[in-house]
C-alpha cells in the first residue's frame, strides 16, 4: 500500500538531492526536470501560488465546474504542497499529515465555497503559511468528497497515493529515490 508519507518521503528526499539530480541530468545531456528546477529555486511563493491554483481546480472538480477526475487533481494538489512544504524546511513529522487528517473532520469547512475563501486567505499570506495548514485544507477536500461521493465510487486514500507513486515511476530521475523511500 503507497501512502502519503511515502509519497511526502520522496518528494523530501528529491528536495534534498536536487542539485545532484540536476548534475546528473546535466552530465547525460538530459533536460533538467521542471519538479527539480523548482526545488533548487525554493520559489515558496510561487509554489505555494501554484497549489491555490490545483486547489480552485479541485474544489471545481468538488462541484461540478471542473471536468478533470478527482483522483488527479488530488494528486496534482498533494504534490504542490509537498513542494512547498519541502522548499519550507518542513519533514513529514512536522507536517503533522495524520494530525491535519483528523483536524480537518472538526475545523469548520464543510463546502466547497468555504473551502475555496480559506484556501485563498492562505495564498495570500504568501511564504509565510504554515505547511500543515495546505494538507489540512487538502484533507478538507478530501472529506467533502468522502461525504458526497458514494462509497462504492470512492477512490482510497492508498489509491490516490498509488496513482501518484505511478506517475512518479515514469520520471528516470526518481526511479532511484523511489527503491530507497519503501514506507
Amino acid at each position: 500500500m503507497t501512502t502519503p508519507r511515502r509519497i511526502f518521503r520522496i518528494y523530501h528526499a528529491l528536495g534534498r538531492d536536487a542539485e545532484t539530480v540536476r548534475d546528473f541530468q546535466q552530465a547525460r545531456g538530459e533536460k533538467v526536470s521542471g519538479t527539480v528546477n523548482l526545488l533548487i529555486a525554493k520559489d515558496a511563493g510561487k509554489l505555494l501560488r501554484k497549489w491555490g491554483e490545483e486547489m480552485d481546480e479541485l474544489c471545481g472538480v468538488l462541484d461540478g465546474s471542473h471536468e478533470d477526475p478527482y483522483i488527479m487533481e488530488s494528486t496534482q494538489t498533494f504534490y504542490w504542497g509537498s513542494l512547498y512544504a519541502v522548499v519550507q524546511g518542513c519533514d513529514w513529522e512536522t507536517l503533522g499529515f495524520d494530525q491535519v487528517r483528523r483536524d480537518a473532520a472538526a475545523c469548520g469547512i464543510s463546502t466547497v465555497p468555504e473551502l475555496r475563501t480559506a484556501v485563498e486567505r492562505l495564498v495570500a499570506v504568501g511564504p509565510a503559511a504554515k505547511p500543515a495548514k495546505l494538507f489540512l485544507l487538502w484533507n478538507v477536500a478530501d472529506s467533502i468528497y468522502r461525504h458526497q461521493t458514494p462509497a462504492d465510487e470512492q477512490r482510497s486514500l492508498a489509491e490516490l497515493m498509488a496513482y501518484d507513486l505511478h506517475e512518479m515511476s515514469g520520471r528516470d530521475y526518481l526511479k532511484p529515490i523511489i527503491e530507497r523511500i519503501t514506507d
